[in-house]
């Protein structure tokens, strides 16, 4: 798999490539070609003259010359009258019109080999196919935004006189592409092929062509949290172009590339409705990336009905709402009542949607058969007879997934039933073995502060306390990984829901982010298919979208290097935060270092001061401020400055809540002088930018109800989220409060 270029060597990269040769009447290359260059050497000389004239005389052909660059006089003809036109211009008599001077385009030019990328013809090599012409479009809209050079688009590749761009399915498997793999290669004559996975390969080698070739970069979504949207209709995202004078794809090209998962779903800020095609994302939930069913975007795999918890759907029945308490029990699962209402529910999902169209089963490929989202469940004497042959409550609840699954399968053949192994269902049963159409997706909720790679780390600092995994010991990921290889052991259809962030303390963002390398390269080496990566999908305050970008890259290719992971995040940050991102990417690493020396926590579970350490905050706080300082005086964007204020908020709500004591009610005059003004300072954006500092009442300000009246209540920040609230869980004797 082609490495992904280092953010530094990409930028000496596109910014050295200038030309050796000055031009000699025209100052710059026009719209992505050189007017009157014909041999595409990035120079106006006599040499293209010649070259004209002999094809005027008919010696060579289309083939052989830039046509585009050489038709001067724009009448869609070669003629004496463009080798007179470039021979006044080689004299200096005229300077030819259309130069790039006003430097309307990012690049230059595009070179593939020795030719220029507007000698090219896009071709789609099957004219039914929605995902296949949607990508032509996209490459050729994102190469003129690049240089100016709109490509054209044509079915008929024998229409094609010049250089084709031709995207072709593996019809054949040749290159191992499966539904979302690609291979790009130059051929000997100079035509670029894309051979394209059967599903979504056109769409991913498109992508990859612009960002590899071109220097674009798609990243996570990005949206105002001080302006109104429509959620479902959100599509924005940071995209970028690198400058450069010339970008050359080599003319022997040729890189194959195939993901690393199969099942690649995130849940994050804009990755819901924003550019999970450009980073090469593929699953749907009921509840999250629903244009991923489009055929344009060759459609996508993943759950339907719900992505979990859907016993409560079937409790409640086909076409009824859900009640609230039905979240909060589990139905019998040894009653044939449960199956008889799946069954029905399923069905009737099914039978609905394939009503629809002829494209469903491409549309739908699971239905979801999974337990609430609570431990309590049933301890009738049939359940527990169950648990005790099966070792596990996991038993049971694959028990019911094999029944569904050979049901579904009689109706439906190729529908998958997706089940969650969750809670006290992660331990493996001993005696079920799911069946090769149920998926088993587990829940990984152990540790976030240590990495799956190195669960070591985790016996050694004894587990969350706080938490305890279905043995009855403390939660780590030492007993989750356990588990996990055990479900390997007997089935090959596993995928993992991943917690990648912290769901409640909005201002407190776990400070992992380093770990997402380690844990999906372990994911990827030791049996995974797929990984569901949920988060928090309705803001991106902190880190949120960097976060998600990370784990798209690491779900498509788990094999890069830490250098090229650590290059990603650098890139990334300079592009989304501006030219002061080192003193970004210095407070990263920072507040690793401050979470690393609280031992277990979970990021979807505990709170700030169980996973930050307090007195590393205290007395790092202000060295932690002054990075955001330091990054805010740089000349930004009003976009990244924006992005940089919100995401400062972060180390006020965190250093106000360790040194209020210290600083405010015990500090010296200037200490409280200094202290009241970061308080109104984080007080005032919190109002102005709509932030949530915890999602408990999105309808208030600040999301909970003891916010500050104003920014003359001064109070430990940390009590907003509720009365006596001090940032720990707190043990009482008999459990935590």
């Amino acid at each position: 798999m082609k490495k992904i270029i280092s953010v530094f060597l990409l930028i000496c990269m596109l910014t050295s490539a200038v030309f050796s040769s000055a031009f000699s009447a025209v100052a710059a290359p026009t719209h992505g070609f050189l007017l009157g260059d014909a041999n595409d050497d990035g120079v106006l000389t006599l040499k293209d003259i010649l070259l004209v004239r002999r094809f005027v005389a008919g010696v060579i052909g289309e083939k052989d010359i830039d046509f585009i660059a050489a038709d001067t006089n724009s009448d869609d003809t070669v003629t004496l009258g463009d080798v007179l036109t470039m021979r006044k211009a080689v004299a200096g008599v005229l300077t030819l019109d259309g130069n790039n001077t006003d430097k309307m385009y990012n690049v230059d030019r595009i070179m593939i080999g020795e030719r220029n990328i507007a000698r090219y013809t896009i071709v789609v090599g099957d004219a039914s196919n929605e995902c296949m012409k949607h990508s032509a479009t996209e490459l050729s809209r994102y190469i003129e935004l690049a240089c100016g050079v709109a490509l054209n688009i044509t079915t008929d590749e024998d229409s094609v006189s010049g250089y084709k761009i031709k995207y072709q399915f593996d019809s054949d498997d040749l290159y191992g592409l499966g539904l979302e793999g690609y291979r790009v290669a130059v051929e000997e004559n100079g035509d670029v092929s894309f051979y394209c996975g059967a599903a979504r390969g056109p769409l991913y080698v498109t992508y990859f062509f612009l960002e590899e070739v071109v220097g674009w970069r798609f990243l996570m979504g990005d949206y105002r949290h001080d302006k109104e949207y429509d959620y479902n209709q959100l599509c924005d995202f940071v995209k970028y172009l690198y400058e450069s004078e010339c970008v050359t794809m080599e003319s022997t090209f040729d890189v194959t590339e195939v993901p690393s998962y199969s099942y690649r779903g995130i849940s994050q800020s804009g990755s819901v409705y924003g550019n999970f095609p450009m980073l090469r994302l593929n699953a749907v939930d009921a509840n999250g990336s629903r244009a991923c069913t489009y055929a344009r975007y060759g459609y996508g795999v993943g759950s339907t009905v719900a992505h979990a918890h859907s016993y409560a759907l079937y409790q409640a029945g086909w076409g009824n709402p859900v009640p609230d308490n039905y979240h909060y029990i589990q139905p019998c699962l040894s009653e044939e009542e449960i199956y008889n209402n799946a069954i029905e529910y399923i069905l009737n999902y099914l039978e609905e949607k394939a009503s629809r169209g002829k494209y469903f089963m491409q549309e739908y490929t699971q239905v979801s058969c999974s337990p609430n989202d609570n431990i309590n469940f049933c301890e009738c004497s049939s359940c527990k007879k169950i648990y005790e042959e099966e070792g596990s409550i996991a038993g049971a609840v694959f028990r019911l997934s094999n029944r569904v699954a050979e049901t579904i399968d009689k109706y439906y053949p190729g529908i998958e039933v997706y089940t969650v192994a969750y809670w006290d269902a992660r331990n493996p049963p001993k005696m079920t073995r799911p069946l090769s159409n149920v998926s088993v997706m587990f829940c990984i909720g152990g540790c976030n502060n240590h990495t799956l790679m190195h669960t070591d780390e985790c016996y050694e600092a004894g587990g969350n306390e706080r938490l305890l995994d279905p043995s009855g010991f403390n939660s780590s990921n030492y007993a989750d990984i356990n588990y996990y290889n055990m479900w390997t052991e007997i089935t090959d259809n596993i995928t993992v829901w991943y917690y990648s962030e912290n769901f409640t303390y909005n201002l407190a963002p776990s400070p992992n982010i380093h770990n997402v390398y380690e844990d999906f390269k372990y994911l990827a080496e030791h049996g995974c298919t797929g990984v569901y990566s949920e988060g928090t999908f309705e803001h991106s305050y902190c880190f949120e979208d960097l976060r998600g970008y990370l784990i798209a890259k690491m779900l498509w290719n788990a094999s890069m290097t830490e250098e090229e992971f650590n290059a990603l995040i650098n890139e990334y940050l300079m592009i989304y935060y501006g030219d002061g991102w080192r003193y970004i990417r210095q407070y990263i690493d920072m507040a690793d270092e401050c979470a690393n020396l609280n031992g277990c926590w979970t990021n979807n579970y505990d709170r700030p001061w169980n996973i930050y350490n307090e007195e590393y905050i205290r007395e790092h706080y202000d060295e932690m401020r002054e990075l955001f300082v330091k990054a805010l005086s740089y000349e930004l964007t009003d976009e990244q400055r924006y992005r940089l204020e919100v995401c400062s908020l972060q180390i006020d709500f965190l250093g106000l809540s360790a040194t209020y004591e210290s600083k405010y009610l015990n500090g010296t005059a200037e200490e409280k002088q200094i202290y009241a003004e970061r308080y109104a300072y984080l007080v005032n954006h919190v109002i102005e930018k709509g932030i949530e500092v915890v999602s408990f009442e999105p309808e208030l300000p600040g999301g909970c109800k003891n916010f500050a009246k104003d920014a003359n209540d001064i109070r430990n920040p940390m009590d907003w989220i509720g009365a006596g609230f001090t940032g720990y869980w707190v043990w009482n004797g008999e459990r935590w409060v």
